[in-house]
């Protein structure tokens, strides 16, 4: 819902800025942001400090949830010269990425006098738009198709700004790392044997989580589940409900392992989901069982290869969700029976291999024009004498 009375819209923002690099991204919908954190991390790579992410959108839908944690969300100021100056004078931006159609001229020219290097970039392919006469207050224009390159070469024919074709800036993500010789280790221990894993499991999903490891237990009497609880203060209730019910289990906690004899191994410890990812062909994103919830996001697993699965209940993650979709690159599930089947189902290499080729091409597909634009960035903030 558009918001144009709120103190955000009026250029007064609602928090501190941060000290240190801000970079900020302007679109109409918080669904286009996602690549934000890709950008601002390869950013970062390159000028070797902390980049900060401020992201101003048209409307006041949430952005997706990985995003939101990391990054300043505010309103678009409306386009009167005390807004847009009461913005200005707060973040001082050092760079500003627009992506997309965003129909903010006095925003544009106002930070373009104060030296502030901006980029414009495509969010679709294909797609030949009009574009309006300001565009000549951006360095570079990235576009999405040789044919909208055509169109802006030609808008800009008798300006400075320079024009690339590099396709859209999509949604993406820097996939999670892990200690890789623990990783090592694990697969070693794990021997080859199927692996699924549940991410972000909520309390309340377990006993579903139950129902699918037991149904898909009958097709792969090796199976392994990896559960990773929310709730760390539910754990010692968890595993005393698994073990009553015959499984055997083991805490991560409690330096216990995935050993041959163990059947479902409860990762019960912090920051450690893209290792978990990346031993599992098959991940199951919790908070989709409980609506209402916070659902994990689905791109981390889709970048590392392994298999999305989920419930009915998206959460703020729902664009994500319907991209992967889009792509056949994730399958949904109903209850537990439904999810066992499914990982049943992918415990055939070729049916787990094409939904994580498909999901790995959607969260990758930007990775060249974030790179890009990073490059350029550092560039103008190398020749703007900003450190």
């Amino acid at each position: 819902m558009d918001a144009p009375q709120s103190s955000e819209r009026l250029g007064k923002p609602t928090v501190e800025r941060p000290d240190g690099c801000i970079l900020w991204l302007a679109t109409k919908k918080g669904s286009d942001a996602g690549g934000v954190l890709s950008l601002a991390k390869e950013l970062s790579f390159l000028r070797e400090t902390p980049v900060h992410c401020l992201v101003t959108t048209g409307t006041d839908a949430p952005l997706v949830p990985l995003v939101s944690k990391s990054t300043i969300h505010q309103l678009t100021p409306i386009e009167t010269q005390g807004s847009i100056e009461r913005f200005l004078d707060h973040w001082r931006p050092d760079v500003g990425v627009f992506l997309g159609d965003v129909d903010a001229p006095r925003l544009v020219n106002a930070a373009s006098a104060r030296d502030v290097p901006l980029f414009l970039t495509a969010i679709e392919r294909g797609t030949v738009r009009k574009f309006p006469s300001y565009l000549d207050k951006f360095q570079t224009c990235l576009a999405g198709s040789a044919a909208e390159a055509n169109v802006l070469r030609e808008h800009l024919k008798d300006s400075d700004t320079n024009v690339e074709i590099t396709g859209p800036f999509t949604d993406t993500v820097h996939a999670p790392t892990c200690n890789e010789a623990e990783c090592d280790t694990l697969g070693k221990l794990l021997g080859g044997r199927p692996v699924w894993l549940a991410a972000g499991v909520r309390p309340e999903e377990v006993e579903m989580i139950e129902v699918a490891n037991r149904r898909a237990f009958r097709a792969a009497h090796r199976m392994l589940l990896i559960l990773v609880p929310t709730d760390l203060d539910a754990v010692a209730e968890m595993r005393d409900a698994l073990d009553a019910n015959g499984w055997r289990t083991s805490l991560r906690s409690e330096g216990g392992e995935p050993d041959p004899d163990i059947q479902i191994y409860i990762a019960d410890t912090e920051d450690e989901l893209g290792l978990w990812y990346r031993l599992a062909p098959t991940s199951f994103m919790g908070g989709s069982f409980t609506p209402g919830s916070e659902v994990i996001d689905p791109y981390e697993p889709a970048a590392l290869g392994s298999a999305v699965l989920h419930g009915a209940h998206l959460g703020d993650a729902a664009p994500r969700f319907k991209r992967l979709a889009a792509a056949g690159a994730c399958m949904a599930v109903n209850d537990g029976e439904t999810l066992g089947e499914a990982v049943q189902t992918l415990l055939a290499p070729d049916r787990a291999a094409s939904l994580a080729q498909a999901g790995w091409s959607v969260t990758t597909e930007s990775a060249g024009v974030v790179e890009r634009l990073a490059e350029l960035i550092d560039l103008a903030l190398e020749q703007a004498g900003k450190a």
